[in-house]
């Protein structure tokens, strides 16, 4: 009993001594308990940079007690199991604090069967680079036309003939009316900010895979000429994010309703990025 690929519990946690990594345990001063059923109760105390592990009926005291099959656990140790599949499975529960079980990773190196060696490390190259593919791409002659207004530092929106409703970016077809938008107007370029929303999600682009600084800030600006919920998207100035947090720009206080102007792109293509972002204006 307690054999599991042909790996005993016990071995592993007797094997823990040599396999202790002190830079691994750094400011760590707590108690682990582990429970694996029928195959015992283990404490591991780390100390100082200095780590101890024995058999413990009453693992009350302990910082964190995980409580796991022998099975999962010896097949987490040799790299058969995943952890948060064993977690989603409830085949791996953690009580306490979660992130000091996760830290045990740090504290020792790779369990490696007797007998067995350890096979070297594969280097992994990467290439940076971005994909061109010889593909064009028509936006249709409704996008087409605002993104041509965005080269020439307009920003314009499609108007629905029956109920007036602005859309920028434009649609063809109004929803509520479920009729076809003819009428462009050009709106902005200024506005009032209603909506803003900070971004921790770090939105790769992609076509270059790189990216954006987080968090960020999603704003949405009532631009001049536009009513009611006909906002339009965009992004903040990077630095004013924690100006806008702060409460205060420039000694002004930033609330729903202050003033955006856009700051345009000094090379535009007919593309969204044409503006770079919008930033208070003061």
């Amino acid at each position: 009993m307690g054999e599991y690929y042909g790996i005993d519990v016990a071995d592993i946690f007797n094997s823990m001594a040599s396999r202790f990594r002190p830079e691994g345990a750094e400011g760590v001063d707590a108690a682990i308990g582990y429970d694996v059923g029928e195959n015992g109760r283990w404490m591991l105390s780390v100390r100082q940079n200095q780590m101890s592990v024995d058999r413990c009926d009453d693992l009350s005291g302990c910082d964190v007690v995980v409580r796991v099959d022998g099975q999962t656990f010896v097949g987490l140790n040799v790299g058969k199991i995943d952890a948060m599949a064993a977690l989603g499975a409830a085949k791996l529960k953690v009580e306490g604090d979660f992130n000091l079980f996760a830290a045990t990773g740090k504290m020792f190196t790779k369990y490696v069967p007797a007998g067995q060696e350890v096979a070297p490390e594969q280097e992994l190259l990467m290439v940076k680079r971005t994909i061109s593919v010889k593909q064009r791409f028509a936006t249709g002659p409704i996008m087409g036309t605002f993104l041509q207004g965005l080269k020439e530092k307009k920003i314009l929106a499609i108007q629905c003939p029956q109920c007036g409703r602005l859309q920028s970016p434009p649609r063809e077809i109004c929803a509520p009316c479920r009729v076809r938008n003819d009428q462009w107007v050009e709106i902005g370029p200024a506005g009032e900010m209603r909506m803003l929303e900070y971004c921790y999600y770090a939105s790769p682009d992609p076509l270059t895979g790189e990216t954006r600084e987080t968090p960020y800030g999603a704003i949405g600006i009532l631009l001049d000429g536009c009513r009611n919920d006909e906002v339009f998207w965009h992004l903040l100035r990077p630095d004013q994010l924690d100006e806008v947090q702060m409460g205060i720009v420039m000694g002004e206080k930033v609330v729903h309703g202050s003033r955006l102007r856009p700051v345009w792109s000094d090379n535009r293509t007919g593309s969204i990025n044409d503006i770079k972002y919008f930033e208070i204006d003061k």
